[in-house]
């Protein structure tokens, strides 16, 4: 490729991850691939990104005061995980470790990514999950080998040169991220400005069902208690059956199982109501204490009563991430040499969700874009979430975390 001669004074890079997940009806007689095999990387991976996963749903949480919150971690890892194949020296460190990877190098990362990835997309043939990554390059910019042969060998990104002069240049972007995502996500370019040089994207799309769906004959306006006091009406879906559940001192929560049961959505809150749910999230809610409370999972007959939701999020992540240890890759000194050969930083890392789920299913989508620029140098028979909670949906066999959020609010959609 050949290199760029332009008189741009700034150059921008994009890297955006979409993750869309569709849960519907789906009749499908098919055996399910059965629990996923890891290879050790991966496996080392999955651990990472679990601890990374409610460390930085807790910092979200505690930067952004809006009442719901809905990210996905897996989309804002993944993002990261392929932004490192170009960052070197302490850039490089700092973001390994803040991604929980400090004892492995960028090889064995990669080989776990493209492992898990491997595994979660053949987990439940009751399921379908699409993993696709691209990058998009401005016509003569110049691109490591060692960097794009990585993405290729270890994300299967499909790379394409554009003339981002041209209109129908991102016209042609969008229309591989709608296609990636089922139609999900449309557009996720409005214009491209005159610095950008490259944009890399994810696409993750999902479509499952509830193994047990709920009836739309047994949803009803119900109240829903808001931290301060209020009580709001909201639609509540109803039904009785057999779930893993555990109720505790701490945690109230149950697991309801998409398809062949691979994947869930595990939904918890404070036992104690008078405990809000961001003082359950900092206090409460870590990787041992989720641990073994999925661990002390029993099955039984239970009635859940849920809401139903439609809500999406924004927000920039730049601030989150410096607080959790990656400052460097934000600053002059940020090395991204492993791109083009060095004066790149992250100008910032934005992130975007949409959530619906109804008696079907669930519907779920997320966009993780980072930008680079040059540098200068209850009781136990029933359980009713008709207060706060958090939301995971999450591999069971492997406890991959595709999404994590907290309602406080069900009748806000757009929080």
């Amino acid at each position: 490729m050949k290199k760029l001669n332009t008189p741009f004074s700034v150059f921008t890079l994009l890297i955006i991850t979409i993750a869309s997940l569709s849960c519907t009806v789906n009749n499908s007689d098919e055996e399910s691939g059965g629990p996923v095999e890891l290879n050790t990387s991966a496996q080392k991976i999955v651990d990472a990104e679990n601890q990374f996963s409610l460390k930085v749903f807790k910092e979200v949480v505690a930067n952004d005061r809006k009442e719901n919150t809905f990210i996905s971690p897996l989309s804002i890892s993944m993002a990261l995980g392929m932004t490192m194949n170009g960052a070197r020296g302490e850039t490089f460190n700092e973001m390994r470790e803040v991604l929980g990877f400090s004892k492995l190098e960028q090889q064995e990362i990669n080989e776990g990514y493209k492992n898990l990835a491997e595994g979660l997309t053949s987990a439940d043939k009751k399921v379908q999950l699409n993993l696709a990554n691209s990058v998009w390059n401005r016509e003569g910019f110049s691109v490591k080998e060692e960097f794009s042969s990585a993405l290729k060998e270890y994300f299967n990104a499909k790379a394409t040169e554009l003339d981002f002069s041209n209109t129908s240049a991102k016209d042609e972007i969008n229309d591989w991220v709608s296609d990636n995502t089922n139609g999900k996500i449309n557009k996720i370019i409005d214009t491209i400005p005159p610095g950008m040089v490259m944009y890399l994207i994810n696409a993750v799309y999902f479509k499952g069902s509830w193994s047990s769906e709920f009836d739309p004959d047994d949803t009803s306006e119900r109240s829903f208690k808001l931290e301060d006091g209020e009580v709001v009406q909201t639609e509540m879906m109803n039904q009785e059956n057999k779930f893993p559940r555990y109720f505790s001192e701490d945690v109230h929560m149950i697991d309801l199982p998409y398809g062949d049961s691979l994947f869930s959505m595990t939904l918890m809150m404070p036992a104690d109501p008078e405990t809000g749910i961001n003082d359950f999230i900092e206090n409460t809610l870590t990787t041992s204490n989720l641990n073994e409370w999925i661990n002390e999972f029993s099955t039984g007959k239970i009635r859940v009563i849920l809401p139903k939701l439609e809500l999406e999020y924004e927000f920039k992540l730049n601030q989150v991430l410096m607080d959790m240890g990656m400052p460097i890759a934000f600053s002059d000194l940020a090395d991204l040499s492993g791109i083009n050969g060095g004066g790149l930083k992250i100008s910032e890392v934005k992130h975007k969700t949409y959530l619906k789920m109804d008696e079907e299913g669930t519907e779920a989508a997320a966009v993780t874009s980072v930008g680079a620029v040059v540098t200068s140098v209850p009781p136990n028979s029933y359980i009713v979430f008709d207060r706060p909670f958090v939301m995971i949906i999450r591999e069971r066999s492997t406890g991959s975390i595709l999404f994590v959020g907290k309602v406080k609010n069900p009748n806000l959609n757009d929080s």
